[in-house]
């Protein structure tokens, strides 16, 4: 008998989930970010444009995709891990929304895109990131599954 946790509501499993993504490498998603932005930013300034909201919004989507991504595929025995593992498409609403209002911002106050243009860019990054997750999601399940206590 495998074990599910009762989720009576939408707020309970955003806990869970960012109780599970809490667990990733968070200090090398932010150097994969880093490097990510700063090799956007030098393709940018190759190119002739200078922009810093692009490549800050590309740093952040790998930020959030390494650190969500790796949570699901560590090893160990935890409940929260195993539950985004079976829900994740749930568990990566979380780093989505994140991915979301963190490019939205930086497209808003970096940009000159303007409201509407920054909550494009904030959506569609948001969108990338929920795909990408659940992807991962699915074949973490596959291939490293959580064991559960």
């Amino acid at each position: 008998m495998t074990y599910q946790p009762d989720v009576p509501s939408r707020s309970d499993s955003a806990w869970i989930a960012m109780s599970a993504a809490s667990q990733g490498p968070w200090a090398a998603a932010l150097a994969g970010g880093a490097v990510a932005g700063g090799a956007d930013l030098a393709l940018h300034l190759l190119g002739g444009h200078l922009s810093v909201a692009g490549p800050l919004s590309f740093g952040l989507a790998v930020f959030f995709l390494i650190g969500a991504g790796g949570a699901l595929l560590r090893r160990g025995q935890d409940r929260t891990r195993a539950w985004a593992q079976q829900h994740p498409w749930s568990y990566a609403l979380v780093p989505a929304a994140g991915t979301a209002a963190t490019v939205f911002a930086s497209f808003l106050f970096l940009s000159g895109d303007g409201l509407f243009g920054s909550l494009w860019e904030g959506l569609s990054d948001g969108l990338g990131v929920l795909v990408l997750l659940g992807i991962i999601g699915y074949v973490a399940r596959g291939v490293r599954p959580a064991s559960r206590r």
